[in-house]
């Protein structure tokens, strides 16, 4: 292939791919896909000779290596690649996990601060007055925390009593939070690298990612919501993560785990179903189908039970650890028994960037000062979709209020 680009550096292709833990196959593949979006196929012969200096991609190849390596074209041409910039912690996570994310992962990561940073970036660029509810501070004892944010999002039992799926939890818990100004954000992630992450962009905007592929659907992703609302709550950093935390026995995420177990289910509620079901006990190890039982009637997820039980002293002292690290061994779980209705486009989009970010769209629109081009980045559409999207997205918003 006769080169067109003579300065790209065949050592930072070759990185930015490593980077992002992709086979020259790999790439191909996701190039395939993007050829959807009108990006240039590529192959992983040509792959492989540019990383080896025998040839060079052109304009639309590096545009294509772009999307997929999450680098500006730019980077390409320097004679070392910069540094990862990363502003997540990983102490979230069991020891030396981010060495071996799936490229999935990788991109919804960067995804995330892409679009945690933009946003921002909008809001004081044209002066959107944003109000934000919360700020970080020194935790509390956590029955006092959990106490004052159940009052602050206005939580009950009268108000669990009102939900008919766990989908209707998560949707009530979600839109509480986005009202203190945070931005929910929900993408795929691989559920055995990452199960979330939380960021305060320039220490003033709190911002979550929670997974849309978790293996327990709305149930997991509501854990990981307030999981990661309580390390916003507690502290500044970037956190990624799988919920068990680098170092044994470290305070960081068992506290947010019990955080967001608390914040949904009372001992009392436990202890009470249990009761009811006359399994009042102690038992060394409980069934995922045991916890499944408890859970449903509750619409909270495995990681809740499992917590609550060890607290009580009805199972052993490692227990929860136990259990997550038997399930994030698993692949996704198969088919519910009856499978959620599909979503159209518009919604899964709006579920995607979360009701925050919509209104930080809308406003701009109303100003007419939203730059098209980035709007349909964000989006991931054409810029001649944005404006049905947009019409679309102020009219479901004025009708749920």
């Amino acid at each position: 292939m006769e080169s067109q680009t003579p300065w790209v550096k065949p050592h930072v292709l070759r990185e930015f791919r490593e980077r992002m833990n992709l086979q020259p196959a790999q790439v191909m593949q996701q190039a395939q896909r993007l050829s959807r979006a009108h990006y240039a196929p590529v192959s992983k012969d040509w792959i492989e000779n540019w990383e080896l200096g025998k040839g060079s991609p052109n304009l639309e190849h590096l545009e294509t290596l772009s999307e997929i390596y999450g680098c500006p074209v730019g980077y390409f041409f320097l004679d070392t690649a910069p540094p990862r910039r990363f502003p997540l912690s990983y102490r979230g996570l069991a020891p030396d996990k981010e060495k071996h994310f799936n490229p999935l992962t990788e991109q919804t990561l960067r995804r995330f601060l892409d679009l945690s940073e933009w946003i921002t970036t909008l809001i004081e660029e044209y002066g959107i007055p944003w109000q934000v509810g919360i700020k970080p501070t020194k935790p509390a004892d956590l029955p006092t925390l959990v106490e004052h944010e159940q009052k602050r999002l206005g939580f009950t039992r009268a108000v669990a009593q009102e939900w008919r799926t766990a989908q209707d939890a998560l949707t009530w818990w979600r839109r509480r939070i986005e009202d203190q100004g945070v931005f929910c954000i929900e993408m795929k992630l691989e559920p055995g690298d990452v199960r979330g992450a939380s960021l305060w962009v320039k220490s003033r905007y709190p911002c979550i990612l929670i997974n849309h592929q978790d293996a327990e659907t709305a149930t997991g992703r509501l854990f990981t919501l307030l999981h990661e609302y309580a390390h916003l709550l507690t502290a500044h950093e970037g956190m990624t993560c799988d919920f068990r935390g680098r170092e044994p026995g470290q305070a960081l995420e068992p506290f947010a785990n019990h955080f967001a177990t608390r914040m949904l289910v009372s001992s009392e509620q436990l202890q009470e179903q249990l009761r009811q079901a006359n399994r009042l006990q102690f038992k060394e190890t409980w069934s995922d189908a045991e916890l499944d039982q408890l859970r449903r009637p509750l619409f909270v997820s495995r990681d809740v039970i499992a917590i609550l039980l060890q607290e009580l002293g009805l199972a052993s002292a490692n227990f929860y650890q136990k259990k997550r690290a038997q399930w994030e061994q698993r692949k996704p779980g198969g088919r519910p028994k009856t499978p959620p209705q599909p979503l159209k486009h518009n919604e899964r989009k709006a579920r995607e960037i979360g009701a925050s970010m919509i209104r930080v769209l809308l406003t701009l629109e109303n100003k007419h000062t939203l730059p098209p081009i980035d709007t349909a980045y964000v989006l991931g559409m054409k810029v001649e979709k944005t404006g049905e999207f947009l019409k679309w997205a102020r009219s479901a918003m004025s009708l749920n209020g």
